[in-house]
């Protein structure tokens, strides 16, 4: 008798920066040259582009590059922001957090608590629940960073929820700095289902005192 070994098809390791800002965020500088650039930089090979309560960035930079763009926008809800990935429309903001949870699945994304824990930031702090997808737990502007770090990684902990990173860029330089290492195929439906699938790591140093810096300058000069 013949037995067939069945060979098994491995999914490759893509590495993804969850939450980057471009120009349709009002307090980011990075076009999609810059994106293309800083992200081939890092060896990443997809980048989601969160504008702050807009699709249009993602849409459109996804026209301009031929790194691969996840849809996202970071909601701004009544407690905090959310990011949801993989939506190819708006959502409301202002909302309550379960509120846009909801309309995010609803939308096909994955609604994701960015920077649950940072100081200055809109944080959803205790407002999360197991309705989210994922938690953020390394996010290179949270600041304190292993203050957030921690916090964040015991939430997703306790709630069994993947974790997923991003750099939360809004200037080139920080492109990349943390990011997502995920069993999946390079396309944004195998990347979702990796998250859902807690076939994830992550990774990631904080901004550097120059780069928060060189954040900070570039929002006071954009808004003038």
């Amino acid at each position: 008798m013949i037995i067939l070994k069945e060979k098994l098809l491995l999914k490759k390791q893509v590495r993804v920066d969850f939450h980057v800002h471009s120009t349709y965020s009002s307090d980011s500088i990075i076009t999609s040259k810059d994106l293309t650039v800083f992200a081939k930089k890092r060896s990443l090979d997809a980048v989601a582009i969160t504008d702050h309560n807009q699709i249009a960035g993602a849409l459109t930079l996804a026209k301009k590059t031929d790194l691969l763009i996840i849809p996202g926008i970071e909601v701004s809800t009544e407690c905090g922001h959310v990011v949801g990935l993989n939506v190819k429309q708006n959502i409301p903001r202002n909302m309550s957090v379960d509120d846009t949870v909801d309309c995010i699945h609803k939308a096909g994304g994955l609604a994701v608590a960015c920077h649950p824990f940072a100081w200055f930031k809109g944080s959803l702090g205790k407002n999360i629940t197991e309705k989210f997808d994922a938690i953020e737990t390394i996010n290179s502007s949270a600041f304190p960073f292993l203050y957030c770090k921690k916090k964040s990684i015991k939430i997703a902990q306790q709630l069994n929820l993947a974790h997923v990173a991003g750099t939360d860029a809004h200037n080139p330089e920080s492109i990349g700095l943390a990011y997502t290492v995920l069993e999946a195929d390079l396309n944004v439906d195998s990347i979702i289902k990796a998250i859902l699938e807690k076939r994830c790591q992550v990774f990631g140093n904080p901004l550097t005192l120059s780069m928060r810096l060189k954040q900070k300058y570039a929002r006071i000069t954009k808004r003038k």
